[in-house]
C-alpha cells in the first residue's frame, strides 16, 4: 500500500476525528477487525462483528471509521476514533480515492474459463517493460479484493485482475474496487449454478462486465465467436469494442491455427498485418487466450510484434492441460486445476485431437460449482455425449456428482464394458493399470478439491512417471 496520512484520507471519506489525536501514517486498511496491526485503519463494516478491545490496544496508531461511535468507548489513548455518517459509503469513498491516485493500465478479465491462464499471459508480455501487480494464481475471491486494490503503489507500472462471477453483483463489486479502463470477456458458457442458480441468470452476471465503464474511452476486448457473449452484452453507445477471434472481421483474427511441439501456433492478422504465434499449452481455447493477452498487452502500450514474441516465453501453468509422462511410457494430461463444463469439453477435445490413433482413456469427475439443480443434470449429460462424440476408448466417471455422464455415454452406445463408475484413486488405479502403456492417453479431469484427497494423490504419483 501507499502510505497516507490519516487527514488527507479524512477530507475524502467525510469524517471527523471524535477520540483521539495525531496525523498518523496509515500503511494498511482493513475492514476485519483481526487484520488489524500498527498503523491500520479500520472501517467497521458490518454491524455484528464482535469488539475486542485487547486487540485495538495491542498495536499502535490505529484508527476506527464508523457510524456507531458509540461501540469503541475506552479503546485506549493509541485508537483514533473517526466519525462518518454512513460507514459503507465512506469505505468506497476510500476506495475510489486510493484507486484513483494511480494512473496506470489497469487490465480486468473475466469468463467461464481461461482466465487465469489469460491474466498469466498479459502479466508476462507487460513485465518486460513495467512493473506488474496482479491477482494470484486463481485465488479472487471477492474477500481479496481490498487487498489486491492496496497492492498497488507507487512502483507499479500496470495491474491485471483476474475478476469472477459467483453470484448476480458479483463481478459489478470486483469493477468498483478495480476500475479497469481495459476489460476482457472471453467466454462464456454454463457455471455457478449453486448462486446463480439457471444459467440465464449467470450469462447476465458476466454481462455486468461492462458496468462503469466510460463508453468513450473505456476498452472492452470480446470474443467474436462466443455466441452467448452476443446474447447478453449491450455495446451500443460504446466506441472501443475490440473483438478478437478466429472469424473474419476480427481486430484480432487468428488463422492457420495448428497443433505444433508443446503448444499452438497461429498467425495473427491485425490492421492488414501478419505475425507468427506460438503460444505453449494445447487447444483451440489457449488460442484465444493468447489473441486476448496480445490485443490487451497491445492497448497498455505495447508493441504488436514485442507482444506476440514475448508470448512465446510464457511457461504454461501446471494442471492447465499440462502434457506429462506416464507410467509405463503412456501420455498423461492433467487438467485437475478446475472443472467447468467448457473446460471439460475443451480437454476433451485436446485428447481427440493429440492422440490420434493412440487409445483415449478419459477419468471425468464432478464439476463443483454446477450444484445439483436440472441445469446441472443436463450439464453432466451434454459431457456424457461429448466423450462419445470425442470417441473416448475408456470413460472413468468419478464421484457421484458425475454419475450422469456415464448414463448418458451409455445411453448414446458406449461399451458398458469400457465405462467405470468409481470413487476413489485406489479404484480407478486398479482398473486402469492395464492401459498404462505407450500407446494410452490418459486425460484427468477431476477437480482440485478431489485430486488433494489421499488416494487420489496417491493416484497421481503412481500412474505419472516423474511428478512435479
Amino acid at each position: 500500500m501507499k502510505s497516507l496520512f490519516l487527514q488527507d484520507i479524512l477530507e475524502r471519506i467525510d469524517g471527523t476525528v471524535v477520540q483521539g489525536s495525531g496525523n498518523p501514517l496509515i500503511q494498511d486498511v482493513t475492514y476485519r477487525p483481526k487484520k488489524i496491526g500498527d498503523q491500520t485503519l479500520l472501517f467497521y463494516r458490518y454491524k455484528d462483528m464482535k469488539i475486542d478491545k485487547n486487540l485495538f490496544q495491542k498495536y499502535k496508531s490505529v484508527v476506527i471509521v464508523t457510524d456507531l461511535e458509540e461501540k469503541f468507548k475506552n479503546l485506549g489513548k493509541d485508537v483514533l476514533l473517526i466519525k462518518v455518517s454512513n460507514v459503507e459509503e465512506a469505505y468506497w469513498k476510500f476506495v475510489n480515492f486510493y484507486r484513483n491516485l494511480f494512473q496506470i493500465h489497469v487490465i480486468g478479465i473475466t469468463g467461464t474459463c481461461g482466465k487465469t491462464t489469460t491474466k498469466q499471459m498479459v502479466k508476462h508480455i507487460l513485465r518486460k517493460h513495467y512493473r506488474v501487480h496482479s491477482t494470484f494464481l486463481s485465488n479472487n475471491q471477492r474477500a481479496l479484493n481490498l487487498k489486491y486494490l492496496l497492492g498497488i503503489d507507487d512502483e507499479t507500472g500496470a495491474a491485471v485482475f483476474e475478476m469472477p462471477v459467483a453470484s448476480p453483483g458479483y463481478l459489478t463489486n470486483t469493477i468498483q474496487y478495480f476500475q479497469p479502463q481495459i476489460r476482457i470477456l472471453l467466454n462464456i458458457d454454463v457455471y455457478h449454478l449453486k448462486d446463480c442458480k439457471t444459467p440465464e441468470a449467470y450469462m447476465k452476471a458476466k454481462a455486468e462486465i461492462i458496468n462503469g465503464l466510460d463508453p468513450k474511452t473505456g476498452i472492452i476486448l470480446l470474443n467474436a465467436d462466443d455466441e452467448n457473449i452476443k446474447k447478453v452484452l449491450d455495446i451500443k453507445g460504446f466506441h472501443n469494442v475490440i473483438y478478437f477471434g478466429f472469424s473474419e472481421g476480427c481486430h484480432f483474427q487468428a488463422k492457420d491455427i495448428r497443433y505444433a511441439d508443446g503448444g499452438m501456433q497461429f498467425t495473427l492478422i491485425h490492421q492488414d498485418q501478419t505475425f507468427p504465434v506460438f503460444v505453449t499449452g494445447y487447444g483451440k481455447p489457449n488460442v484465444y487466450n493468447a489473441l486476448a493477452s496480445i490485443a490487451a498487452a497491445s492497448f497498455a502500450g505495447m508493441d504488436i510484434q514485442e507482444c506476440c514474441e514475448r508470448l512465446a516465453s510464457f511457461e504454461q501453468m501446471n494442471e492447465h492441460l499440462e502434457f506429462l509422462d506416464g507410467t509405463g511410457g503412456c501420455t498423461i494430461i492433467d487438467d485437475t486445476w478446475n472443472a467447468a463444463p467448457l473446460s471439460m469439453a475443451s480437454a476433451l477435445e485436446v485428447l481427440q485431437e493429440t492422440s490420434r490413433s493412440k487409445t483415449k482413456i478419459a477419468l471425468l469427475g464432478y464439476m463443483p460449482q454446477l450444484g445439483d439443480s436440472q441445469y446441472a443434470t443436463e450439464q453432466y449429460a451434454k459431457m456424457g455425449e461429448k466423450a462419445v462424440e470425442t470417441q473416448i476408448d475408456h470413460l472413468f466417471v468419478v464421484g457421484e456428482e458425475a454419475l450422469e455422464i456415464g448414463k448418458k455415454a451409455l445411453e448414446l452406445g458406449m461399451d458398458p464394458n469400457k465405462v467405470y463408475f468409481c470413487n476413489s484413486g485406489t479404484e480407478i488405479y486398479q482398473i486402469l493399470k492395464p492401459y498404462l502403456h505407450q500407446d494410452a492417453t490418459v486425460l484427468l479431469k477431476i477437480p482440485h478439491r478431489v485430486m488433494v484427497q489421499d488416494s487420489f494423490k496417491d493416484l497421481k504419483r503412481k500412474i505419472i512417471a516423474c511428478e512435479k
